[in-house]
């Protein structure tokens, strides 16, 4: 197949050191379209900074500053990945993580969030109904 053209050839992309990435199944396999607006930005945001091994220290009123989000925000956002499986968090540490088999996801989040202090899904929904509140 025949590349097409580049629009601006001077300023072709390239990979540069240190780099962030987002693995594509996030896309195709949907757990795009399952998270809230602040969850991805948030999930953009640390597979930016992480290390290779998906390990950020920014601390929450940092990664709040430069994402615009409120500190409630943040915190809904990181319960949101990880009730996803998508982030591990502790001690200050996120850690991005691979992104689970497709049959995993729907069992293992289901008990995860059963079992966590992770507020309901009513709860949860209610207050990203306030936070998109606020935004709009």
């Amino acid at each position: 197949m025949d590349r097409p053209q580049l629009l601006r050839a001077d300023r072709e992309r390239s990979m540069e050191h240190p780099f962030g990435w987002v693995p594509f199944r996030f896309l195709r396999e949907g757990f795009c379209e399952r998270l809230s607006a602040e969850a991805k930005l948030f999930y953009f945001f640390l597979c930016l900074v992480a290390d290779r091994r998906g390990v950020s220290f920014y601390g929450d009123a940092r990664v709040g500053r430069i994402l615009c989000l409120s500190a409630e925000a943040v915190v809904s956002a990181r319960a949101e990945l990880r009730a996803n499986d998508l982030l591990a968090y502790g001690g200050g540490v996120y850690q991005v993580l691979s992104l689970p088999r497709k049959v995993e996801v729907a069992r293992e989040t289901r008990e995860r969030v059963e079992q966590s202090d992770y507020p309901s899904r009513s709860e949860a929904v209610e207050h990203i109904r306030d936070i998109l509140r606020r935004l709009g």
